[in-house]
């Protein structure tokens, strides 16, 4: 009587090791190509930010001219209507360079996990990265939102059907929202130092500083201060003052004159 192993026989009938890393490997070269498609997305997508905030720059300077035109004229409800659309421009902008920033950010990050193959080691906080960005990223770009929600998705598809990978994350929870908050905080920061560079406040003008620049203006690039100062009924020094005062606000830039 020949006698079986239900064990030996479940053992048989079980798919091979290496079945399972075929599958594995598949799901890993998925994974690979799905980040180079991301790669490529978030390229377009960032330099479609950078060309939208330049945009915003370039529109708040015009209204900026406008407004202090308004000023000038003593037309405070133009001036006024100017100033609110700056200051909205200004917090959609700030909204564009951060994630513009934080788009960087995981664009360098896809490629450092590309180039040292450690796909789960730096993919797991990546994932928490873009789950604290998604919502503000897709009000600004919906394109680069669902590619990211995608790679997401491929991820944790990967993850669920490749216990081998998992298993060698090397980061806890705390550690991994600790690697996001930085990544958001330093792009928080950056986009509000450049953004106040890009963006000057709207200045609010004396009456002094009103003529003088009014006068300015249609003097053209020299200006004469002792004759501006009589033709204005200002002492010299006060207009000496004004001009720096509206330096200091960024209305008008001061060159020394060449010594010839």
């Amino acid at each position: 009587m020949v006698k079986f192993s239900l064990r030996r026989i479940q053992e048989m009938l079980a798919p091979k090791p290496e079945n399972q890393d075929n599958v594995a490997a598949q799901s890993y070269e998925a994974l690979v190509q799905k980040i180079e498609d991301s790669l490529t997305n978030l390229s377009v997508q960032v330099d479609k930010l950078r060309m939208r905030y330049q945009n915003m720059v370039s529109r708040s300077k015009e209204y900026f001219e406008k407004c202090i035109e308004a000023l000038v004229a003593r037309d405070n409800e133009r001036a006024k209507m100017y100033a609110i659309e700056i200051a909205e421009i200004k917090r959609l902008a700030d909204i564009v360079m951060r994630c513009s920033l934080v788009l960087e950010q995981i664009k360098v990050r896809l490629e450092t996990i590309l180039e040292l193959g450690e796909i789960m080691g730096l993919m797991v906080p990546l994932t928490s990265i873009i789950e604290a960005v998604e919502k503000e990223v897709s009000l600004v770009v919906p394109e680069a939102s669902k590619n990211l929600k995608e790679l997401v998705e491929s991820i944790e598809d990967f993850t669920t059907s490749s216990s081998v990978y998992v298993d060698t994350v090397p980061m806890g929870d705390v550690e991994i929202n600790k690697d996001a908050e930085s990544v958001l905080e330093e792009a928080k920061r950056i986009a509000a130092e450049q953004v106040k560079k890009s963006f000057p406040e709207v200045p609010v003008l004396t009456e002094e500083e009103r003529v003088v620049y009014s006068y300015i203006m249609k003097c053209g690039e020299e200006l004469d201060v002792a004759k501006c100062a009589s033709e204005l009924g200002l002492d010299v020094s006060q207009v000496k003052v004004t001009i720096n005062s509206l330096q200091e606000k960024g209305l008008i830039e001061v060159q020394k004159a060449e010594a010839t």
